[in-house]
């Protein structure tokens, strides 16, 4: 695994194996969905904040990342596991993950979370993120993850919550099959577990003031068009992450993941309005210029007509004065007896 690679994976170089190797093929291509290291935004603070806080309690265990994508989220865990397996249904992801990230304690399989290509009671830990809203076979998966997992294991999972996700704001993500409502999300994990425990998630910009004490509790303030509304925990979490176990949960630290607001999307966003504004500004001052000078030509052509006119104007009247001379010589010629046939006949005009 390469420096670069570690550090768009949120990995410190001094972490993990950084073994030169063969340059690694690129990662996959950013659909909207599949979060890749380097994309910025909301989805970077959702993906990458999950396996922060998995990291927390994969130290020396047996490790199974499910529908591990990209393997960046793998390569996080590796670095505190004993070991870790990336599974992922796309081939061609899998063997992108495996040049890129793969290492001694760090492996990369293809398989369906409906048949997980594991042995049975070999892992510690289970990391499903970004999986079960993508498929309808959500009791198979659970009954695979049991199986998998060793009789004290634990299930780090995340789902979005439907109502919050899509019903709110109206809008339809194309890459999921079926997503839960928290209390389908509950019902299922209650179904499987002795124990389970919820977190909410979702993307925010604004201030945190929070204890720094271990047993701190944690009040949501929100303001709306009628005023601030405060709700315990997390108000309206987008994603709900949960543990699961038959044994006792393993206490997980909550956390913030944040950015310098300078690199926030929205400012960056911002900045780049700025700067195409700035450039419209400029082709249009460079326009103006253009049509100035347009019209200075065309002033100077119409000056340029105006003296030709002029001209036109002297010699048309000049014409008119040599011939009304010509035309007072011509009559007074023609009163002179038997000057008439002859001027005739100089002009042409016959006798």
């Amino acid at each position: 695994m390469n420096a670069a690679d570690l550090s768009a994976a949120g990995v410190d170089a001094g972490e993990a194996d950084t073994t030169d190797r063969e340059a690694a093929p690129a990662p996959p291509a950013f659909t909207g969905e599949r979060y890749i290291p380097g994309t910025a935004g909301a989805i970077e603070f959702e993906h990458v904040h999950r396996y922060l806080l998995a990291a927390d309690i994969c130290g020396g265990k047996r490790v199974l990342d499910i529908a591990c994508g990209e393997g960046y989220g793998s390569a996080r865990l590796a670095t505190v596991a004993a070991h870790v397996i990336g599974v992922d249904i796309a081939e061609d992801t899998v063997r992108s993950a495996q040049a890129r990230y793969a290492g001694p304690n760090l492996e990369f399989l293809v398989g369906d979370c409906a048949s997980i290509p594991v042995a049975d009671d070999a892992v510690d830990v289970v990391v499903s993120f970004e999986t079960i809203e993508h498929h309808d076979q959500h009791e198979a998966m659970l009954r695979e993850i049991r199986r998998v997992l060793r009789p004290q294991g634990v299930l780090l999972i995340s789902s979005p919550d439907r109502h919050n996700y899509s019903e709110r704001p109206g809008t339809v993500n194309p890459f999921h099959v079926r997503e839960l409502y928290e209390r389908e999300f509950k019902a299922l994990l209650a179904a499987h577990f002795a124990h389970t425990q919820y977190y909410g998630q979702r993307v925010c910009l604004g201030s945190l003031i929070f204890p720094q004490t271990a047993s701190a509790l944690l009040q949501t303030h929100t303001r709306t068009k009628d005023g601030i509304t405060t709700a315990q925990g997390l108000s309206a979490p987008i994603f709900w992450l949960a543990l699961a176990s038959d044994g006792p949960l393993p206490a997980l630290r909550a956390g913030l993941f944040e950015q310098p607001i300078e690199e926030a999307e929205l400012v960056c966003l911002l900045r780049h309005d700025l700067q195409n504004a700035q450039i419209l500004l400029e082709q249009r001052a460079d326009h103006l210029q253009q049509a100035a000078a347009l019209l200075q030509q065309k002033e100077a052509h119409l000056a340029t007509a105006a003296e030709l006119l002029k001209d036109k104007d002297a010699h048309l009247a000049a014409a008119n004065e040599r011939l009304a001379r010509i035309s007072a010589l011509t009559d007074k010629l023609g009163r002179i007896p038997g000057m008439r046939p002859l001027l005739r006949r100089l002009l042409g005009l016959g006798a």
